[in-house]
């Protein structure tokens, strides 16, 4: 695996002659990505194989959100970005390369709530959303619906155990590594039966400007094949295993009481 190199620095960071180079853009956004030394998260692992199966140095610009990355694609000061959906708006300036299929988004609750059976049964629910997510279009266009917008899942989880908000949507894996994080989770959070299937895929998205823009068929020949063969889904599911740390959520601690 090649070495990674996060660059913290406000524009464009290259190598000294950037022709061997993949360079994504991140922002902080746990447990997908954290920007440590060097960096961490399941987009971070799918971008290191990509850049193996390209036989590319992976590099990192950094920027304070998701808006200001997807910037950088646009207009070329970062080659590549992950976790990326198709949308209409996109595809005039990012190539899509094939990362992972989409799961099931589930709703989940303290284990005394209401069951949610059916869409209808959201309504009169205070539901924590994560920022810049898209989840399915009936949820996402629905104004009626009463969202909290948070910064990730795992602030949304925690919430949730506060009795601050009272249902949590969130993809089947992620409430699976965290209670692979903290078996006891289970006592307190429950997933309702109401969920909703996907049948889509999260990509990689290739800048149009980018250097490497001009090879795209080459690499989407080795996104596609490695995206087959399962491996950019693989060493997301190791990263979850081997860092249970990045998915905890602790319950809220009892109130002592004289």
């Amino acid at each position: 695996m090649r070495f990674f190199l996060l660059l913290i620095l406000p524009l464009a960071a290259f190598a000294s002659d950037g022709r061997g180079a993949l360079v994504a853009c991140l922002d902080e956004f746990p447990p997908y990505q954290m920007l440590e030394t060097p960096p961490k998260g399941e987009h971070v692992a799918a971008l290191a194989q990509l850049a193996e199966e390209l036989d590319m140095e992976l590099q990192f610009v950094t920027e304070p959100n998701f808006a200001h990355c997807m910037k950088r694609i646009e207009q070329g000061s970062a080659d590549v970005i992950a976790g990326i959906l198709d949308r209409e708006e996109r595809r005039h300036f990012l190539h899509l390369l094939p990362m992972r299929k989409d799961t099931a988004y589930i709703f989940a609750t303290r284990n005394d709530a209401k069951p949610i059976e059916k869409y209808t049964d959201l309504h009169d629910r205070l539901i924590a959303v994560s920022e810049a997510t898209y989840y399915f279009d009936q949820f996402d266009q629905d104004n009626s619906l009463q969202k909290v917008t948070l910064n990730d899942v795992h602030h949304a989880y925690k919430l949730l155990l506060a009795g601050r908000v009272d249902t949590v949507i969130s993809s089947m894996e992620n409430l699976t590594a965290i209670f692979a994080s903290d078996p006891g989770l289970k006592e307190h959070i429950q997933v309702q039966p109401f969920t909703h299937e996907l049948n889509r895929i999260v990509y990689f998205g290739l800048s149009m400007q980018s250097r490497h823009a001009g090879q795209v068929n080459h690499i989407r020949a080795k996104a596609e094949k490695a995206f087959a063969a399962g491996k950019f889904e693989a060493v997301i599911h190791q990263f979850a295993a081997e860092h249970p740390q990045y998915y905890q959520v602790k319950p809220p601690t009892p109130a002592k009481t004289n």
